[in-house]
C-alpha cells in the first residue's frame, strides 16, 4: 500500500487556487495596457493642427474638441478657432 503523502507531483487543489490569481493577472494586464495606449495622443504635425479653421471647419465644433482647449486625440494646447485633419463634425 503507497501512501497519499509520499507522492511527488502537483496536487489537483494546489493547481485550482492559482488559477484565479493567474487570471486576475491577466485582467490586470490587458487592463493597463488599454489605459497606456489611450492616453497616447497624436502630436500637432502628425494630426497636421494648424491654429486657424478651414473651409469653415474649426476646432469647436469638432466632436474630439474638450472646452476650453483641449482634444481627445491630439496633445494640448488646442484653440477653439484651430482645426487638423481629424476633424469629425458634432453630430446635431
Amino acid at each position: 500500500m503507497t501512501n497519499p503523502s509520499t507522492k511527488k507531483g502537483v496536487c489537483r487543489r494546489s493547481l485550482l487556487m492559482g488559477v484565479p490569481a493567474l487570471a486576475g493577472a491577466i485582467v490586470v494586464t490587458k487592463a493597463m495596457s488599454k489605459r497606456a495606449f489611450a492616453q497616447t495622443k497624436l502630436t500637432h504635425e502628425a494630426a497636421k493642427y494648424q491654429d486657424e479653421p478651414k473651409d469653415g471647419n474649426k476646432c469647436s465644433a469638432c466632436a474630439y474638441f474638450e472646452a476650453p482647449a483641449s482634444c481627445k486625440v491630439v496633445e494640448d494646447p488646442i484653440s477653439p478657432e484651430g482645426w487638423c485633419q481629424l476633424f469629425v463634425a458634432k453630430p446635431a
